[in-house]
Order: structure tokens, then sequence, then C-alpha cells
């Protein structure tokens, strides 16, 4: 069309030229005519073209734009939380779903830092995570890694997160997928204290037992110091448990729990070994006597009456002793030296504690009860 318009405009010149002369050739305006209609066609066509286009067009963009609200329709009804922010980790969209979690409206959400919501003990982990993506030529997705966020209101939350990256030509853009694990660490802290305490107690048991000494002798042994485990039995909880019931036998063995972890440091360890057994472990210790001191502690804890009920209650308990590495390098070693000194306890007089023979002697032991 533009040929035809530009010849059409060069006839036109020329006519004007030899319009100027006369008389005037009766053939150019004939010409000139025959010009004009193939212009006013060509404008025709050209308009029908461009009203198809931009047809086309308008048709085009109400796809574009039915996609975009399909596609913010799932962010915002994906279960889970949904980020995307710049290279930095300043917000630039999120979710329904996020901002429930978080509580903080979705547009409150945007031009906040993402570091905002997280603890700061968590902050390094994530900046370490961004610099490792940003530096990626390709984009790239990282594994799921727990952590917590900080609500704007109430306590923080337990979320798994993913990030991804996309590119768009030099601008990159981070995908954030947060998922709420609350139910699942509550899960796993209900196995967890089904599997490694017992239900009567609340005290570490057997299995707890297993995986925890290993290390903690593994660990003396670095740090060349001593480890006490100590075998406890309360002395005649038999007679209470069948003169008097299995029922108050239980709030028995409660309240001597209590007792007995009162005496003990923060990273001393009372296990219930089962029935009215228990086991102690004591760590990082420099000489026996301190162990000699924390078995004083607790008989005497056990010396005042123990109200069960309608009845007051008395009950003592005897301590056989075995130290590491001395006494045994491993636990069944050192469990079964603690059971004999726990038998030597107890035909002593009971109510008194002993260390196995192979242990040095610690003074002079507390008098047996009567």
């Amino acid at each position: 069309m533009q040929f035809r318009c530009t010849s059409a405009y060069q006839r036109a010149l020329h006519l004007r030229e030899q319009a100027t002369k006369t008389p005037v050739d009766p053939s150019l305006l004939t010409l000139a005519l025959d010009d004009l209609s193939l212009v006013l066609e060509e404008l025709s066509t050209a308009h029908e073209d461009l009203m198809a286009q931009n047809q086309a067009l308008a048709s085009y963009r109400q796809q574009i734009e039915t996609e975009r609200q399909r596609y913010q329709d799932l962010f915002n009804l994906a279960p889970d939380g949904y980020l995307v922010s710049d290279e930095n980790g300043i917000i630039q969209a999120g979710n329904v779903a996020i901002a429930a979690l978080l509580r903080c409206p979705q547009a409150a959400l945007v031009g906040k830092p993402m570091m905002l919501f997280l603890a700061s003990k968590h902050r390094r982990a994530l900046y370490a995570k961004l610099e490792q993506i940003n530096r990626a030529p390709q984009p790239v997705s990282t594994q799921p890694w727990e952590t917590k966020l900080l609500r704007r209101e109430g306590q923080p939350i337990d979320v798994s997160m993913t990030l991804s990256t996309s590119r768009e030509g030099e601008s990159v853009r981070l995908l954030w997928l947060v998922r709420d694990i609350t139910e699942k660490k509550r899960v796993e802290a209900q196995i967890c204290q089904q599997a490694f305490y017992d239900r009567l107690t609340g005290l570490p048991n057997r299995a707890f037992l297993d995986a925890y000494l290993p290390k903690v002798l593994a660990q003396a042994q670095r740090q060349q110091t001593l480890v006490a485990v100590a075998f406890l039995d309360l002395d005649k909880f038999k007679d209470v448990n069948d003169s008097l019931g299995h029922g108050v036998g239980d709030q028995l063995l409660q309240q001597v729990s209590q007792r007995l972890a009162q005496c003990l440091r923060r990273e001393d360890l009372l296990v219930r070994w089962g029935g009215d057994e228990f086991i102690l472990v004591i760590s990082h210790l420099t000489t026996p006597k301190a162990v000699a001191h924390t078995c004083d502690r607790m008989i005497a804890s056990l010396k005042s009456l123990i109200p069960i009920d309608t009845h007051q209650l008395t009950i003592g308990t005897s301590v056989g002793i075995a130290l590491f590495p001395q006494d045994g390098s491993d636990t069944t070693t050192l469990l079964r030296h603690a059971d004999q000194a726990l038998y030597q306890a107890k035909n002593q007089g009971r109510s008194t504690y002993r260390f196995h023979s192979a242990s040095p002697p610690v003074g002079p032991d507390p008098p047996p009860r009567g």
C-alpha cells in the first residue's frame, strides 16, 4: 500500500505541474480521479486490516487478563504460603495463605523484607542461602529447610521453606514456598514423648538412656572427665504397693521422681528404668565426691513424709554407683557394676549408697536407716 500511495502522490505532483499550464489536458483529471480511487480503496483495506489487528489485540489482552486472573486465583487458593520477592528478599506479592500464616494483611506484606519475619538466630542461614542463589548462573531451587517465622501477633510458628529463582532478563525474582508444619512438629513431639519418656513419671526411659549414655561416655573420653552411672532402687516399695494398691504406688512413684529430680543439676539425667528402679547419669565430673554429695541430697529428700490421699508415707532409696572410665568403658559394663554396687548398699542397711569396688573410696557412708 505504501508503494501505491507514493505513486499516487507523485502523480498528484505531476498533475499539479500540468494544471498550471494552459490549456489543461482533460486526461490529467481522469488520471487523478483514478489515483484517488485507488488510494481510497487502499485506505479502506488498511482500515479493515487495522480493525482486525485491534480486535485480535483486544482478544489477546483479554486472554492474558483471564490467565492472569486464573493464576491469581490459584495463587490465593493455594493451601501453602507463597511469596514473590526481589533478589534481596523484599516482598513483591504474597498469597492469602501466607497472609493468614503471618497474621498480616496481603497488602501490608508488599515492600517488607522477608528477614523481618525471621528470628535473629535464623537470619544468618537465610542470608547464606540468598547469596548462594543469587550467584548461581541458572535458576535454582533449594532443598526444603525448617525454620520459625515471626507472626505479627502470637508465638513463632514452625514452617518448612523452599526457595527458587525466576530470571527475567537481568532481573531475578525469588519464589518462596512456606508450609506450616506445626501439626507435623506436634506429632513428632508426641511420638518422641511416647518413645523416649515414661508415661507415668514423665522421666526419660530406657530407650532414651540407650541413645544418650554412649554419647556422654564418648564426650567424657575426649575431655578426660568422669561420668557416674548410678542405679537407684526404692526401699520396701513392694510393701506399699501390696498393702495400699497400685494407684497409691503410682502416685508415690510420681512424687519420688519429682523429689529426686529437684536434687540434680540441669545437665544430670534421671531415668525411670522400670518398676521402682531409676538410673542416674552425672557427667562432667572431676572427682567422685560430687556424686556422693548428690546421693546425700537424694536420700535426704525422701526422709520427710509423702502425703498421698489419706496416707502419710515414708520411703527410702538405695544407690549403687559405677564410674567411667575405671569401672567400665561401655554402657553394659557400667550398668552391671552399678547394679552390683546397689546390692551392696541394700545388704548394708538400705537408704545408703555404695561405689563399685573398683572405684576409689569417697569417705564415710551416710548412716543406714534403722
